[in-house]
């Protein structure tokens, strides 16, 4: 191969060029000089770089942008850039074996790296010596330069192959016939005063012209004798950076194991970009700015994010961080859904910080006649309190997730709508109550998480709660609530930001104090607290769960619900039971009341869902709720009131063919019965007799006095 004056990778490419002069003078000495380097880079030159007496490699790093210009550069910078390059990389056996074969490399004798820190190395030069080593102390000798080529090629894969690059190649001794050179001959002929000798012999004229490029190597070869005596050694580390790899063979503890595994789950939120800065009326605390930006990359990502802060920690201002972005800076059509209780308070703080957004209250949106028409365009929606909108079946959710689809499911920038959610309790009675609300953002497609390895949504949720009922359904939903949810809590907060400040001053969260009061409940109830729990135990509450009252075809998902259902029931009575005696007294009222009434209808011949038929009963009043009477069925009732009749007769009858009946009226017979003994054990209870009450009364009157 003849080796080119100009190397540009197009015509000739440079690693191609150092591997013939490398196979031609084997055992010979090279000198490189590089702003960077890579294990690919020396996977192409690895056969020749093994054959050779002495190798230098002199290393920096070159400036990336006009910022660093003149600056001096951080001696940990190029051992970064090795680093992150290595973990870059793919992991196989030939990587692995190459990184081995550098390592064994780099460890010869006759192997030395260099590392220039007194400013940026933009240099590029490789340098090929005719001297033969031999002997310890003549290794990195240099008495015989044979070529110099320098440019702008790095000791990289794309530096020696794809970049387009531009290297000019000088040599001591021009190849035979080089010396006659025409071209040449003729560029420089005007220059002359006599016509030159033609008593010149061809072989004089190519040393003659040999001693151009040997001037020009001599000059190389002195600037990388002085930068490499101004540089410091560098193959150790180099070694080191390599065998920490993960190609390498170095051991980690398992706490160093640990710690890595953290940064690289966490990374993306460790190198979260910044906003650009753009005028802001939105002051937040630091605590609150980092959901900020780790909601902008879920967004940026999903089309939505769900913000469950605790309560207090400001989960409305961050919502109105994040409008800010859309509505103000982007000119985004906003809507905000609040309950009417906060439609002032978000009224005012958007206007504060001049944001134009749309405020729809929760309870416009249960509104059969509700027109969702008015809001399809919306760019970004802000759903506060979306723990409100858990029950899919629910007249608002209805309303809402018509906004969101209209238009395609895109706002009036042609984008896909961005879904804001809010809340500090996403789950209230059951693990679907999250799903529904995150369903907001999915709009239906059941594989939208299938980049963060959820492949069905719906079936993900099906498993969690299966596994909620061994204690370990959120831990299910560990890689959802990662992707998607934002949670920190007032401890975290505490410790993790305990110098957070706003406006100037710093955060101080008020230290609770619980005191624990005891007080003897079985003596409040005279001995007949063990009965009731146990009644409320064995209530078999059949409205709420007529999926198992199916003869066939059951639904897994609907019977998993109400089953959950019924336990929050019981769990409910009993709260009730321990908090208050008149509380617990108006829940078994209306309980029984209800069985009573669900019986008297199924007699009729009809068979309601549970929830429809409480929409019938909110038209009965119950200012008999402090009768001490036994609790009757209010069927009659609801055929006096004209607005219930009208409401039951209009409410979807379940068809009782595919249900046991017997079985279901035997269930609520139960019920009834259970519901009726609890309810004379407890309806001469008086608030004189509750040993709870006595114990809260004497505190508040002696050692509470005048305290909050």
């Amino acid at each position: 191969m003849k080796i080119p004056y100009v190397i540009d990778n197009q015509s000739h490419k440079l690693g191609d060029v150092l591997n013939e002069l490398l196979l031609s003078y084997a055992h010979r000495s090279l000198d490189i000089a590089s702003a960077f380097f890579s294990i690919k880079g020396f996977e192409l030159l690895r056969d020749g770089l093994g054959n050779l007496g002495s190798f230098r490699l002199l290393l920096g790093l070159e400036p990336k942008d006009g910022s660093e210009i003149g600056l001096r550069p951080s001696e940990g910078t190029l051992p970064q850039w090795l680093t992150r390059d290595l973990a870059n990389a793919d992991y196989d056996k030939i990587t692995v074996q190459l990184v081995e074969d550098l390592i064994r490399f780099l460890r010869k004798q006759e192997v030395e790296v260099r590392l220039v820190v007194e400013g940026f190395l933009h240099a590029k030069c490789y340098l090929l010596y005719g001297d033969t080593p031999k002997g310890q102390g003549f290794l990195f000798e240099r008495f015989q330069p044979l070529v110099g080529i320098v440019g702008s090629s790095n000791f990289t894969y794309p530096g020696l192959t794809s970049n387009r690059e531009l290297n000019l190649c000088h040599r001591v001794l021009l190849e035979p016939g080089e010396g006659a050179d025409g071209d040449a001959r003729k560029m420089v002929s005007f220059l002359a005063d006599e016509k030159s000798s033609s008593q010149i012999s061809e072989k004089n004229k190519q040393l003659l012209k040999s001693e151009v490029g040997a001037r020009a190597i001599r000059q190389l070869v002195e600037w990388y004798d002085h930068e490499w005596g101004e540089a410091k050694n560098f193959k150790g580390q180099l070694i080191e950076i390599l065998d920490a790899s993960k190609f390498g063979k170095k051991e980690y503890t398992p706490y160093e194991i640990y710690m890595k595994a953290l940064f690289e789950y966490f990374k993306d939120d460790l190198n979260v970009m910044e906003a650009s800065a753009t005028r802001s009326a939105v002051e937040l605390s630091e605590f609150q700015d980092d959901a900020v930006k780790k909601a902008r990359k879920i967004l940026s990502r999903y089309d939505g994010v769900m913000i469950a802060d605790s309560v207090g920690l400001g989960k409305t201002w961050i919502g109105k961080k994040l409008l800010e972005d859309y509505a103000y800076h982007m000119r985004m059509k906003a809507l905000v859904v609040c309950p009417a209780s906060l439609r002032d308070m978000w009224k005012g703080e958007l206007k504060e910080a001049t944001i134009a957004a749309t405020i729809l209250s929760q309870e416009e949106l249960g509104q059969k006649d509700f027109d969702a028409n008015e809001y399809g365009d919306a760019d970004v929606l802000v759903i506060d309190e979306s723990h409100n909108f858990r029950n899919k079946t629910a007249q608002r959710y209805e309303n809402l997730e018509r906004i969101i689809s209209l238009n395609s499911g895109r706002g009036r920038d042609g984008q896909r709508k961005k879904i804001i959610l809010l809340t500090a309790t996403p789950i209230n009675n059951d693990l679907f109550d999250l799903y529904n609300q995150i369903s907001l953002v999915t709009q239906g497609d059941r594989s939208y998480f299938s980049s963060a390895g959820i492949g069905d949504i719906y079936r993900y949720f099906l498993n969690a709660r299966r596994e909620s009922r061994n204690g370990s359904g959120l831990v299910s939903l560990f890689n959802l609530l990662e992707e998607f949810v934002i949670r920190r809590t007032r401890p975290f907060i505490r410790k993790a930001y305990p110098d957070a400040t706003i406006k100037g001053k710093k955060i101080s969260f008020p230290e609770r104090k619980l005191k624990t009061v005891k007080y003897n409940l079985e003596e409040t109830y005279q001995g007949i607290y063990e009965q009731i729990v146990a009644g409320v135990d064995s209530l078999k509450l059949a409205p709420y769960s007529l999926e198992s009252y199916k003869k066939d075809k059951i639904d897994e998902f609907e019977e998993g619900r109400e089953q959950a259902l019924i336990g929050i029931f019981k769990s409910r009575y009993l709260k009730r039971f321990e908090s208050s005696i008149e509380a617990f007294r108006i829940s078994i009222r209306r309980a029984l009341q209800f069985q009573k009434t669900f019986e008297s209808i199924l007699l009729g011949g009809k068979l309601l869902k549970s929830n429809d038929f409480q929409k019938a009963l909110r038209y009965i009043s119950t200012e008999d709720e402090e009768d001490d009477g036994t609790p009757t069925s209010l069927a009659d009732k609801l055929d006096e009131i004209e607005e219930a009749k009208t409401v039951l007769e209009q409410l979807e009858v379940v068809d009782t063919t595919g249900y046991d009946l017997r079985k279901l009226h035997e269930a609520l017979q139960h019920d009834i019965e259970a519901l009726t003994e609890i309810w004379h054990q407890i309806k001469d209870i008086r608030p004189e007799n509750d040993a709870k009450l006595d114990r809260l009364k004497d505190m508040l009157s002696s050692e509470l006095k005048g305290k909050k």
